[in-house]
């Protein structure tokens, strides 16, 4: 994987989930939004190898750190969630635009609740509708996230990410 393209493609999601852009296709009281980082994180971590994923996926988690209130669960938890997703790609098929919707709703609501959760832990603080945001961004980002797909499709040449079919044997 070239590493500048995808570092630039993280930069783009980061400012998209941290600035205010998104907020013209809010939704609701509660200002719901999809998550481009999450997107780009189910999307790399089922086309690349294993050590590839896992460090996109830590430098995905990082950036929306960056993005956010308080350092460290998103990184945890979004690497994790890129490895596993990333060792369990062959068993779940994502050719069809459900099926990746699917598998962003399933990461998204993973990720966010471990990340929550550490969260809590490290600083003591709950939210009373954090799991009603959490489910809406996850259910957002899922119906977002296939036509951010097909864009992302587009630029596999520019990261140059290796197909799963020429990275077939062994641990990928």
């Amino acid at each position: 994987m070239r590493w500048i393209p995808f570092l630039i493609l993280t930069l783009v999601g980061t400012l998209l989930q941290a600035g205010n852009l998104l907020n013209l296709i809010a939704l609701g009281q509660w200002h719901i939004r999809p998550a481009p980082l999450i997107i780009l994180l189910v999307f790399v971590a089922v086309h690349c190898r294993l050590r590839e994923a896992v460090i996109a996926s830590f430098l995905i988690g990082l950036a929306m750190d960056m993005s956010g209130h308080q350092m460290g669960p998103h990184t945890l938890s979004y690497c994790l969630a890129g490895g596993l997703l990333c060792q369990l790609s062959e068993y779940f098929p994502s050719r069809r635009m459900f099926h990746q919707a699917a598998m962003i709703f399933c990461v998204s609501l993973i990720a966010g609740t471990l990340a929550y959760w550490l969260g809590g832990l490290k600083t003591g603080e709950w939210q009373e509708f954090a799991y009603r945001v959490m489910f809406l961004t996850a259910l957002y980002s899922a119906c977002v996230g296939p036509l951010v797909w097909r864009f992302l499709r587009r630029l596999v040449h520019l990261v140059a990410i290796i197909p799963l079919s020429a990275a077939r044997g062994g641990l990928r």
